[in-house]
């Protein structure tokens, strides 16, 4: 009778956090493509969503965006809490270090979450989005934060968020 219960209770645990995690993805927003009401051309965005992996290290988010004016690279942007100056990102893809991330924009917007929006090759940011175990280094003012992502990371949000937009890129041809 007691396993009976243990077992109930284990498998009771089991379905709560996978319907949480699925809940969590569910009520986050997801990839999107447009077409620019300017000039026609295709856009493919993921508005920002949690990349950190544990309530214990940074408290960042990454968006991405392709944009067929600029087929070669990808539009990122990355936050973190509160008011603070973003500087920069960069990341450790499975032990490789994907650094010099260029800005996209001058200043960092600022808000309950302080973003800012950079640019990295189309390849590298594939090397992100397909990582087992990526740390991303948000850079502020003298000073840093790490978050975790990944294969290897089931906490984090934006790892369901990248095989639908790698999907519609592949579909698109941007990547093989």
């Amino acid at each position: 009778m007691l396993k009976i219960k243990v077992k109930t209770i284990i498998a009771a645990a089991f379905i709560m956090l996978t319907g949480c995690a699925g809940m969590n993805d569910a009520m986050t927003p997801s990839m999107r493509a447009q077409k620019d009401p300017f000039d026609g051309s295709l856009i493919v965005s993921q508005p920002p969503v949690s990349s950190s992996s544990s309530l214990t290290e940074g408290w960042h988010t990454m968006g991405f965006e392709w944009n067929q004016k600029f087929p070669d690279v990808v539009f990122l942007e990355v936050g973190t809490n509160g008011i603070t100056n973003v500087q920069g990102v960069a990341f450790n893809v499975d032990g490789e270090i994907i650094e010099n991330i260029k800005e996209a924009s001058s200043l960092t917007k600022y808000g309950s979450w302080s973003t800012r929006r950079l640019v990295m090759p189309i390849n590298d940011f594939v090397k992100v989005a397909q990582g087992r175990d990526v740390k991303m280094k948000l850079i502020q003012i003298d000073t840093y934060s790490v978050s975790t992502f990944g294969a290897n990371h089931s906490g984090a949000v934006v790892n369901s968020k990248f095989p639908p937009f790698l999907g519609k890129l592949r579909e698109l041809r941007a990547i093989q």
